[in-house]
Parts: structure tokens; sequence; C-alpha cells
């Protein structure tokens, strides 16, 4: 969906995320703002509440409007998509502890 900006509704962006909480409400709208074909554009989230929806011409999609230019936006704060934890890589000593295996003919650990 395209993004237009005030005061001139020219082109400023496109959405190129939405983001949903639990219950499946929109929390936010990603826009991709800058660069040239995708090189060296940013995204930004914003607020469902940003926008008003502009109907299209003679049968186009619609369109939202937000009350900041290029330049505002450009300068805004980057969105970071969310990136789960990567499991650490361990390096092993040779022996386990918990309930890893005993060498044969170790006692069993005792249970109380």
């Amino acid at each position: 969906m395209s993004l237009l900006g005030s005061p001139d509704n020219q082109k400023i962006g496109d959405v190129s995320d939405i983001l949903f909480d639990k219950t499946g409400k929109v929390e936010a709208f990603v826009i991709s703002v800058g660069g040239f074909l995708g090189v060296g554009s940013k995204e930004v989230a914003l607020a469902p509440s940003s926008f008003d929806v502009v109907p299209g011409d003679n049968g186009s999609a619609a369109k939202l409007k937000v009350a900041a230019t290029k330049d505002q936006l450009k300068d805004a704060q980057n969105f970071a998509h969310y990136e789960p934890p990567r499991p650490t890589s361990t390096t092993g000593s040779g022996t386990t502890t918990g309930g890893g295996m005993r060498p044969s003919g170790a006692p069993s650990p005792s249970t109380r």
C-alpha cells in the first residue's frame, strides 16, 4: 500500500509490514521510506492513529496519508525486526554433568 505525505499528497513510501498484537489488533504499520528500488531505504513503525485513509481514484487501491514529510520519516528512528536469540555454541570438555552418561563401572548416583 502506498503512503502519501503532507502537505502535497506525494508518494513518500510504502507499507512493508503490519504488526499485530496477540488478539489480532493492528499495533503499527511498518513504512519503507527513502532509497531507490529498495536500496538505501529505511523502515519506520508508526501507530495506526498516525494515518488517514485516502480512497483510490477510478477504482484504484486506497492509500494511507501521514502528517509527515519524507524527510521527517527519514530522520525517525529505524524499526528493527525481532531476531530470536541464537543458540550459543559450546565446546565440550569431554565431561558431562547432571543426567549425562557415566563411565562403565561408576557407581549410580544415590536418590533421596
